[in-house]
């Protein structure tokens, strides 16, 4: 699902401006009312809490590396040690100690948090002005309609329509059998998304082309994902796969190999994940969380209002990593014209995704 990037105003002052612009940013305006209080400093904090292990090869690894990255950027900004593998019984405790800490920014690597977060929210807003909290993939419209205040929290998605339409592309132009799979950890509008996407964009560059999709894998067995891309390879041929279900797309990926890693191909996420390791593996839709903008806007004051960071193909947030040798220079280049369709929407619209999601 796309939503509207960035977004900031000046910092507004008076209770009433500041409830207004609160509510402006829940909606995804352009404008955040900001609770960067104080002066400027000269060095700065950020930690994150995952719910899974930073190196995981998946979800907790990409939001890691995207951290990494922005600290490569910023050399005022200090990383303290990610906190791991959080139930979400610890998940309050985890974030208040951030904030005992006065750590600038906390980040929830994903909304698996927003509930447990949300009184620590409200009560770092009134003790802690200068610690600041943003949360991956949440909507703040849903998913923060119960929190107290937004002042000093903000949010990133990611366009997705545009990450399920590069898989789509890729997977429509190396299927030699017109059949590719899709496993999803959940059927959640967001997995439902990136498959409409995905699909619509195969048959466009390659029409006929088949999808299987199961939204119920969960996201930890890969002896499922191993078990039902095999079947989907000996009854319907698939040769081709992408997946959302973290381990589950490992055991997906031991199928492709045992198929035969010439023809039967794998697009990773959320990291670039082509190697020798990984040898089905022909590209990866890439995520990068934007972290930098969020610390930009803390260092300027102007940080939270439940503004919304998008993460698209437009500022590096979403985009293709290398690709294996199984990519042809000629597919490559086929690759990278339909990219700038993704791009500027002309290949895939939200409307057909939408369409397509009520079919699911």
């Amino acid at each position: 699902m796309s939503r509207n990037i960035t977004r900031r105003d000046l910092l507004a002052i008076g209770t009433a401006a500041a409830g207004a612009l609160a509510l402006a940013g829940c909606g995804g305006s352009e404008s955040g009312s900001g609770s960067g209080g104080g002066e400027a400093k000269s060095s700065y904090k950020v930690a994150m809490v995952i719910s899974g292990p930073k190196n995981d090869g998946g979800w907790g690894q990409g939001h890691y590396e995207s951290l990494k990255k922005a600290i490569e950027s910023h050399g005022n900004w200090e990383m303290l040690e990610p906190k791991e593998n959080t139930a979400s019984a610890d998940a309050a405790s985890a974030a208040q100690s951030y904030v005992d800490q006065d750590v600038d920014l906390i980040i929830a690597a994903g909304n698996e948090f927003v509930s447990e977060w949300g009184d620590v929210v409200a009560e770092a807003a009134e003790s802690n002005p200068n610690v600041h909290f943003l949360m991956t993939n949440t909507d703040p419209t849903t998913d923060l309609a119960d929190y107290e205040t937004l002042d000093n929290l903000e949010c990133v998605q990611v366009n997705l329509v545009q990450t399920g339409a590069l898989a789509g592309v890729v997977a429509g132009l190396m299927t030699q059998t017109k059949s590719i799979g899709f496993i999803g950890g959940m059927r959640l509008p967001t997995t439902l998304t990136k498959y409409a996407a995905y699909e619509l964009a195969a048959n466009k560059v390659n029409p006929g082309v088949e999808g299987h999709y199961n939204f119920e894998a969960g996201f930890t067995d890969a002896s499922f994902g191993a078990n039902i891309t095999e079947q989907w390879i000996n009854t319907n041929k698939v040769d081709v796969m992408w997946g959302d279900a973290s381990a589950v797309d490992n055991g997906a990926r031991q199928a492709l190999e045992a198929a035969g890693a010439e023809t039967h191909f794998d697009i990773a996420q959320p990291i670039d994940s082509v190697g020798p390791d990984q040898p089905t593996v022909v590209t990866s839709t890439v995520t990068d969380w934007m972290f930098g903008e969020a610390m930009d806007a803390v260092e300027q004051g102007n940080f939270g209002g439940g503004a919304v960071i998008e993460a698209n193909m437009e500022n590096g947030g979403v985009y293709l990593g290398s690709f294996s040798d199984a990519v042809s220079a000629d597919v490559q280049a086929k690759i990278e014209e339909y990219a700038e369709q993704v791009k500027d929407g002309s290949l895939v619209s939200e409307d057909e995704v939408e369409k397509k999601k009520a079919e699911l």
